[in-house]
């Protein structure tokens, strides 16, 4: 077979035609991960949480403090340490703590010499709504409308 001019090989055709489909499947499922697994931007848009009394709604519309929640998801730390994780200094993350501890949403106690920090059941509940109306992936978009649709919240 003659392309551009060039005589290629019955053997190499073959084999393009072989490959290609399988190639090709191989992109769409990357394109398919990249796009579920991006994160999302919320910087510049403030959600109202219909579920949350308005203190707590407004609370959650500063990005650092949902990074803050997020970041106690799992375990209590204390504050160096979430500090370092959400990278912001320790004196305004110290005040974004407060504000949280305020609308009872995170409690501290002191351990030694450091304080500290873990959720609340409130808290717990803060991220559930987070995760629906401040999903971090698309996935984590999907799934919480997949759960909205089933009826599960939280």
């Amino acid at each position: 077979m003659e392309i551009f001019g060039f005589v290629v090989p019955e053997s190499i055709i073959s084999f393009i035609t072989f490959i290609f489909p399988y190639f090709l499947i191989v992109i769409i499922l990357f394109a398919v991960i990249r796009f579920l697994t991006k994160k999302k931007d919320y910087f510049g848009k403030a959600i109202e949480i219909k579920e949350a009394p308005l203190n707590i709604s407004n609370l959650l519309r500063d990005h650092v403090k949902r990074q803050i929640i997020r970041t106690l998801k799992k375990q209590r730390k204390y504050l160096s340490s979430i500090s370092k994780e959400i990278n912001e200094n320790a004196p305004r993350t110290r005040y974004h703590l407060k504000q949280i501890e305020k609308a009872s949403l995170v409690k501290s106690f002191k351990l030694a010499r450091e304080t500290y920090f873990s959720l609340t059941k409130k808290g717990q509940w803060c991220l559930g709504a987070m995760n629906f109306y401040y999903p971090s992936t698309n996935i984590q978009l999907l799934i919480s409308r997949l759960k909205k649709f089933l009826g599960v919240f939280g």
